[in-house]
């Protein structure tokens, strides 16, 4: 009886390590064939069957929900990608990838003093211009323009800022970036000067943001719609 019971523990074991390999290799391959909701269903079972063999499916898990189930013309519901950084950083709870993820969350669901503690408490950590960037959007989403402006001032003069690397994500068109430094913050420039009506300024601005980062992608953004508006056409409806 005790021979039978063993036998049968090690068969299920077996099973369960073959069932953990196939779903890492669905995983595998569906991610490289871009068929992200596959993937996340592998990921799901992962996480559920075997946490501890790939404790990184719940950080992926978070990041697939926010960056890749986009369907254009919908708002993002960011409840899903919430669920798994929670259940991640009940765990871990000095996980900087999903508390910079679960930061960006928030913001997409209006909540800045929430979003601004996670930044906050991220920057004073490792000084990651990433954090530093987000504190300033906040900043100037919310009409602190002083704030924000002494952040450019102090991004630009610092020696490293021509080496540090902002990094972004842009769900929306399903695209990673790490942007210079320099740039990053030159965008909030040019945000502000847009703001006092420096159109001229905010444009030269703009321009010298994609000298530091040619590809960047909020500044080309910027300069093809403030295009749009002298055009008259504004942006498409």
């Amino acid at each position: 009886m005790t021979l039978f019971v063993g036998i049968s523990l090690l068969f299920a074991c077996n099973n369960s390590a073959d069932n953990a390999n196939r779903n890492h290799r669905l995983f595998t391959s569906a991610r490289a064939a871009q068929d992200y909701q596959t993937a996340i269903t592998a990921l799901s079972i992962m996480a559920n069957e075997d946490s501890a063999q790939y404790p990184w499916a719940i950080d992926s898990l978070a990041f697939y929900h926010f960056f890749y189930l986009n369907i254009p013309g919908l708002v993002k519901n960011p409840t899903t990608a919430l669920h798994y950084c929670d259940k991640g950083l009940a765990s871990n709870p000095d996980n900087e990838f999903l508390s910079e993820l679960k930061g960006k969350l928030l913001l997409s669901q209006g909540k800045d003093s929430m979003a601004m503690e996670i930044f906050t408490n991220l920057w004073k950590k490792n000084k990651d211009y990433t954090y530093l960037w987000e504190i300033t959007f906040i900043n100037l989403a919310t009409g602190k323009f002083a704030d924000c402006d002494s952040a450019i001032k102090m991004v630009l003069g610092q020696p490293d800022a021509a080496t540090k690397k902002v990094r972004f994500t842009h769900p929306e068109v399903v695209l990673q970036e790490s942007v210079d430094a320099r740039a990053a913050f030159l965008f909030f420039d040019a945000l502000l000067k847009n703001n006092q009506g420096n159109f001229i300024g905010a444009a030269e601005t703009l321009g010298k943001c994609l000298e530091y980062a040619p590809g960047f992608y909020l500044a080309k953004k910027g300069i093809y719609e403030m295009q749009q508006n002298a055009s008259g056409k504004g942006a498409p409806q």
